[in-house]
């Protein structure tokens, strides 16, 4: 029979899973609604993003609180404490990863008719495509108790992104559009956000991938990692 610290460790975890799948079904959602060109559909998948970004964030609440109680009622044990400290940082993190969503679909409905949206759709879908990777494998990290898919999601993270940037780069010089418009999409406020929220989604899953090795490894490498590469890891 279990104990009522183990059902409570136990109900986090439940509560965490249904977050995580939440979570990525607004990333799915998110990649099909770039690739339509049916507005209907489109406003259907929007009314359904909005639907499951309130339930984020009520689990976001739901999972703090019981965080805090597990903690104050049932006083867990390390390897408990270790996990549920690594879910609570995990939470945070879906949480801000279904904001970066909102604010991608905010961004679409502002250029999504423009000829600079149109010219870079495939390129963004492509980047899109590997933060949604790298989110599925630091989760499947958690879940399966595997650290191989947080270290690949941790050594890839600054891989992606430069080759993302590459990527972007490219497809705006071979855009059959006119030197203005190319100029344009370098410096457009719209398109450049919804580059920057997809890479702050890879930045997330590396946040992610990082408490998971906490949970498993009791290795806290939050710090050494910004360290050793020099540049600022956003855990926030």
């Amino acid at each position: 029979m279990k104990t009522r610290r183990e059902e409570s460790v136990n109900d986090i975890l439940k509560s965490f899973e249904e977050m995580a799948d939440l979570v990525l079904s607004q990333l799915t959602l998110l990649e099909k609604y770039m690739s339509l060109s049916d507005t209907v559909e489109g406003k259907n998948i929007i009314a359904a993003i909005d639907a499951n970004e309130k339930k984020i964030d009520e689990y976001e609440v739901v999972i703090s609180d019981k965080f805090i109680n597990s903690i104050v009622l049932y006083q867990p044990v390390a390897s408990d404490i270790r996990k549920i400290v690594s879910v609570y940082r995990m939470t945070i993190n879906l949480e801000r990863i279904g904001d970066r969503v909102i604010n991608i679909i905010a961004s679409i409905g502002s250029i999504g008719d423009t000829a600079e949206y149109k010219a870079m759709t495939d390129v963004i879908l492509n980047m899109l495509i590997s933060g949604i990777s790298m989110v599925e494998k630091s989760l499947l990290s958690f879940t399966n108790n595997d650290d191989s898919y947080a270290i690949w999601t941790i050594k890839n993270d600054e891989i992606i992104d430069e080759m993302n940037r590459k990527l972007l780069i490219n497809s705006i010089s071979k855009a059959r559009v006119s030197e203005k418009t190319r100029e344009m999409l370098l410096s457009y406020a719209d398109l450049k956000n919804i580059i920057t929220n997809i890479e702050r989604i890879a930045d997330h899953a590396t946040n992610i991938a990082e408490a998971s090795i906490y949970s498993l490894q009791g290795t806290d490498i939050r710090h050494k990692r910004s360290k050793s590469s020099g540049t600022n890891t956003e855990n926030t």
